[in-house]
């Protein structure tokens, strides 16, 4: 690795960089002692989830659901459980499966450019924090000075130009076009599936299907249906002709659908893509479907109803609004904060809140205070009141004595 490099770094260093940008995942951690080494400022954009109490960002399990888990930001007493648990007992999980820090020798030498307790400190000193997300797709939720919403780096206005083959093929549809990706991981599906998905779609002639498909076994498929290896996504979503977007509810995917209005169907496959499938359904810019567990009579209803009922089109195109109508895009937003840490740094952005341990984080420690207090003083009311209790009862057995000896 290059924290392990000299040479690599000293090559770095002579490239006299102005800011890094670090993966802000668990596992690369160590690449956080690259700008440490460099004495740069550095922004942090994680490409997955991220642990609020381990960075101390203010987003309480009370309202802001885990990406690990299926939830929405309504949640029930229950749901509110188990994503208390998910925030506290996941990173410590996760902890167990992940690397094992750098030898105490390789960060002894990164410390004599400025001592640090650990890699999850050097992280917590990020000037910044770019967050791959936007309200208008996810749930809102309490941000701080150094963190700025930049998702839908990805998305671009399109130029119009497909390649021929595509734009052929959408010209020729009646009532539109379908467009069915599960990203670069999945082109490939077990031959069970993917006759589901090719009956379904056998059943929509008026439509076409744009497919991103790797038919390894040969499987039938309908003549409305056209299959690649690779899809300029974007600009197809892009196209007027596009209804429906079914995907495996990848982030990105979702903010370009959401960008270009298009309503979708997600098939989460792993991790935060339940999470994402569980917001569209939530927000009513699509419906939510296990492709473990479907039937393509359920997924033909799915899809007349999403292109039956207006009101999922509707709802995308406002937040397509929305996402067009701000000030910067994600592109130009990120280009700002970056040029604004190279010029100024981080240190005015970032809160006392995270040099704090995390029990003064949460306050442990003055809500343990105010319980020995209020567990002393209501210790000392019942003695008080049981010494007052004897007193009067004390006072009373010698006057009662004095009244018989008068009869």
């Amino acid at each position: 690795m290059t924290v392990h490099n000299d040479d690599a770094l000293d090559k770095l260093e002579r490239e006299k960089f102005d800011v890094a940008v670090v993966d802000g995942s668990d596992i690369p951690n160590v690449m956080y002692l690259v700008p440490h080494r460099l004495q740069i400022p550095y922004i942090t954009m994680p490409v997955a989830a991220v642990d609020p109490f381990a960075i101390k960002f203010p987003w309480l399990p009370s309202f802001v659901p885990n990406v690990a888990l299926p939830l929405s930001e309504q949640m029930t007493f229950i749901e509110r459980l188990k994503n208390t648990a998910a925030v506290f007992f996941l990173p410590f999980i996760k902890s167990l499966y992940l690397p094992d820090d750098p030898e105490q020798e390789v960060l002894d030498k990164f410390r004599r450019y400025g001592y640090f307790n650990s890699l999850d400190e050097l992280r917590s000193k990020s000037a910044m924090w770019f967050l791959l997300r936007d309200n208008v797709l996810d749930y809102p939720r309490p941000m701080m000075p150094n963190m700025v919403d930049v998702g839908g780096l990805t998305i671009k206005r399109s130029t119009g130009k497909l390649p021929p083959d595509i734009i052929n093929f959408i010209d020729g549809a009646k009532k539109g076009v379908i467009l069915m990706t599960f990203g670069s991981m999945s082109s490939v599906m077990p031959v069970h599936i993917l006759e589901k998905f090719s009956s379904v779609f056998r059943r929509l002639d008026s439509y076409r299907v744009i497919w991103r498909l790797e038919n390894k076994d040969d499987v039938e498929l309908p003549v409305n249906v056209m299959i690649s290896q690779w899809l300029p996504q974007n600009d197809i979503l892009a196209h007027q002709s596009v209804k429906l977007f079914i995907a495996h509810g990848g982030a990105n995917g979702q903010l370009e659908a959401v960008y270009h209005g298009v309503p979708m169907i997600g098939f989460p496959l792993m991790y935060e893509q339940y999470h994402n499938a569980k917001r569209i359904e939530y927000k009513g810019y699509g419906l939510s479907m296990d492709l473990h567990d479907f039937t393509a009579d359920q997924l033909l209803e799915n899809i007349r109803k999403i292109l039956g009922d207006k009101s999922y089109k509707e709802r995308v195109m406002k937040a397509s609004e929305i996402f067009r109508s701000q000030a910067q895009s994600p592109v130009e937003r990120a280009i700002f904060w970056i040029e604004h840490v190279c010029q100024f740094g981080g240190d005015h952005l970032r809160s006392a809140g995270n040099d704090l341990p995390l029990y003064s984080y949460l306050m442990l420690d003055i809500l343990a205070f105010v319980l020995i207090l209020l567990h002393i003083f209501i210790f000392f009311f019942f003695r008080l009141a049981t010494f007052i209790l004897r007193k009067c009862c004390g006072q009373t057995k010698p006057t009662s004595e004095v009244t018989k000896k008068l009869n």
